[in-house]
């Protein structure tokens, strides 16, 4: 909770500056929506790049079909600089909170951090994936028809997965920072109306990787507010030699809107 504070607090800080500067166009979106978890297997043991888990330290089990799987909320803040003599260069701080508790019971006896959870039993399982990240992009296209960058961002990767039966209690987490490759694209269909394919990608092997993106529309109300609607998917698979192993992949539909300065 404290770094998801300070960081929106970075974000407002930046907000603040650059809506001051004259030389740049600064920016925030924000995202809502519903977020749904198709898929998120969990295990405290991973043996090697193959994918095979050496059962160990710890069992696969699974946060979306063992426990309870309501739709989810979802929220994301970003704020914006655009700048440069032809507006191609951006600076973009992101906030992408995920997490959620749950509850639910396994129908065989799951092994934690060599901690064995019985099997039919009330469970409560925490789940945490969250992002913040910082972007540059550079717009190769930057006209009134079409927009097409491409960029790098850094994330700063927050994780944590547990598990809680009574007093016994487990949990795993992981914090880095993880380098990403960023595309954006937004085509004018009309005047006011464009298509829009906005996200990050870092994909190795089955050992490590990442993929959030956004594909809908986008309404240009004014020159500083613009709605935008679609699909947002974000699936990840980490892991780490002999420890721990995670597999996501959650879906949402969302609304948004963006505000320029």
């Amino acid at each position: 909770m404290i770094r998801q504070i300070l960081s929106f607090k970075l974000i407002l800080l930046l907000t603040s500056l650059i809506t001051s500067s004259a030389f740049g166009q600064a920016s925030i979106d924000l995202e809502t929506g519903a977020l749904f978890v198709n898929r998120n297997d969990a295990s405290s043991s991973w043996q090697n790049s193959s994918g095979k888990l050496n059962g160990k330290d710890g069992t696969l089990f699974s946060y979306a079909n063992d426990f309870q799987n309501q739709a989810k909320p979802l929220i994301r803040f970003r704020a914006s600089y655009t700048f440069g003599k032809s507006k191609r260069h951006v600076i973009s701080l992101l906030a992408a909170p995920l997490q959620y508790k749950t509850t639910g019971s396994f129908s065989s006896a799951v092994v934690f951090n060599s901690n064995t959870f019985p099997a039919n039993t009330s469970t409560e399982g925490f789940y945490k994936f969250s992002g913040y990240r910082l972007t540059y992009r550079y717009y190769l296209k930057n006209t009134d028809k079409i927009k097409l960058g491409i960029g790098l961002t850094l994330n700063l990767r927050d994780a944590e997965f547990s598990l809680k039966q009574g007093t016994k209690y487990e949990r795993n987490y992981n914090r880095g920072f993880v380098p990403l490759i960023n595309t954006f694209l937004d085509y004018k269909i009309t005047s006011k109306v464009g298509i829009l394919i906005d996200g990050d990608v870092f994909y190795v092997d089955n050992t490590g990787g990442a993929i959030d993106y956004l594909s809908g529309l986008n309404y240009k109300v004014s020159n500083k507010l613009t709605l935008k609607s679609g699909y947002r998917f974000f699936s990840g698979v980490g892991s780490e030699k002999g420890n721990v192993y995670n597999k996501l992949f959650v879906s949402s539909f969302v609304l948004g809107a963006s505000y320029n300065f």
